[in-house]
């Protein structure tokens, strides 16, 4: 079990939604590179960041502080939002971003995305499937779909992806705990690595989510408010 921090970035500041509402922001850190360097100070091997604005707008609009969280740190660090084109992947791993985080465009140019896991390969890219009462939801949560948890699998694994992260959009930032009956419906459709998200607040949710058999969690908000020490659960 991997156990993967996460920065969610507008205006260049670390911020965090509840449920995606972007009416809902609260701002934890001035400096999302000095987070990232906290995080690793703490144990932390890998880092989640999400450029929020780019996601809603559809392109980068925080690409530099991304770029300067990677250049500071040896975190492996997985980036999306808004990411919908060539010339931004191409960017992001020029800046030495390891993983690449899609989702909207997988559903709104598959084309375009066989081409590019096929182009910098598969294992670079991860496919990020984000639903609310079992159907997905694009553009930054913004825009429904009649898209279903299972038919958005399904086309992910058709083209390709070897990673998912999955987001139960009602558990996100509630602090409430996590949707585990989605972790284990999700579990059985997708055999390849798993990252689970959305709602993790306790140790003993990072322990369920481990005994179905998911392969990585991203903590948000628990880790800013202090539910959850990242160090502890690292350890653990």
């Amino acid at each position: 079990m991997i156990i993967i921090p996460a920065i969610d970035i507008i205006g260049g500041r670390c911020v965090r939604l509840s449920q995606g509402d972007y009416n809902k922001i609260q701002e934890y850190s001035s400096d999302p590179v000095q987070q990232a360097i906290f995080f690793e100070k703490e144990g932390a091997k890998y880092l989640h960041v999400v450029d929020l604005e780019g996601a809603k707008a559809g392109n980068p609009a925080n690409f530099e502080v991304i770029r300067r969280i990677k250049q500071s740190t040896n975190l492996t660090v997985q980036c999306g939002g808004g990411i919908r084109d060539e010339a931004t992947i191409s960017n992001y791993l020029l800046a030495g971003i390891n993983y690449i985080i899609l989702g909207s465009i997988i559903f709104k140019n598959p084309e375009f995305v066989k081409n590019a896991l096929k182009k910098y390969g598969s294992e670079r890219f991860i496919a990020s499937l984000d639903f609310e009462d079992g159907f997905l939801k694009l553009s930054g949560w913004q825009e429904s779909t009649k898209i279903s948890v299972k038919e958005g699998i399904v086309h992910i694994k058709n083209l390709g992806f070897q990673r998912l992260i999955y987001t139960d959009i009602k558990t996100d930032g509630m602090l409430k705990g996590h949707n585990f009956e989605a972790a284990s419906y999700i579990r059985r459709l997708f055999d390849g690595f798993l990252i689970s998200s959305g709602g993790i607040s306790s140790k003993d949710d990072i322990l369920r989510l481990k005994d179905i058999g998911t392969d990585a969690v991203i903590i948000g908000k628990a880790l800013y408010t202090g539910h959850i020490s990242l160090k502890e659960v690292i350890n653990i």
